[in-house]
């Protein structure tokens, strides 16, 4: 099947505003989601949804404070909050396992969507994770395909 070259592919792009405490924060973002998908009147596809910094991811888990805190164990040990980082003595500003965690999360998803919500598993959550040390005010982009 031959693509269709002159066809333009409509998207709908969206912003959404997260409070977060900072260090090792999880913001459930779901409703928020699915709550811009009714909005625009979603109802098959796909949505991006990335967060805007360096210093925070999005993932897609189980909202269980049980699974948060083993998360968080692991990824101090893969990135300790006092390691020894050439960004901290440069920048001196004291987040480079921040960065880091952020770059090996990441910072976008693609989410498949089905009669005009997120299509997840029973369990899962989107998840706004926040590794930096101070509270902030997150933005999420949110891209409907």
């Amino acid at each position: 099947m031959a693509a269709d070259r002159g066809r333009k592919l409509d998207l709908v792009n969206m912003e959404l505003r997260v409070t977060t405490r900072g260090h090792f924060d999880f913001v459930d973002v779901t409703d928020q989601v699915n709550g811009h998908l009714k909005e625009v009147g979603a109802v098959d596809g796909a949505v991006l949804v990335f967060v805007k910094g360096t210093t925070a991811s999005v993932i897609v888990n189980e909202n269980e404070p049980g699974f948060r805190e083993d998360l968080v164990k692991h990824w101090q040990a893969l990135a300790p909050i006092t390691g020894d980082y050439q960004h901290n003595r440069n920048a001196n500003d004291g987040n480079a396992y921040a960065h880091i965690l952020a770059t090996l999360v990441g910072s976008s998803l693609t989410l498949p969507i089905k009669d005009g919500m997120l299509n997840l598993g029973v369990w899962q959550r989107v998840l706004i994770v926040d590794f930096d040390e101070r509270p902030r005010e997150r933005q999420l982009v949110i891209q409907v395909l």
